[in-house]
């Protein structure tokens, strides 16, 4: 785990809350795919991420 990054997953849920999740993930799409699997409402409308954002200060790289 030692390659993994904090990852913030923001998605919005059916009332339009904003709802931000984190995950240490090896990139933006693992991020993504641990956030389908531990979040039911994102599993069933993946569209409804509009967010993943590396938090790792370190490397200054960002994902969209």
């Amino acid at each position: 785990m030692n390659d993994h990054k904090r990852y913030t997953v923001r998605y919005r849920d059916a009332s339009s809350r904003q709802i931000e999740s984190c995950y240490y993930a090896g990139d933006a799409f693992e991020a993504r795919v641990l956030a389908m699997e531990s979040v039911l409402y994102i599993r069933n409308h993946p569209h409804a991420i509009d967010l993943i954002r590396c938090e790792d200060t370190q490397s200054g790289v960002m994902a969209a």
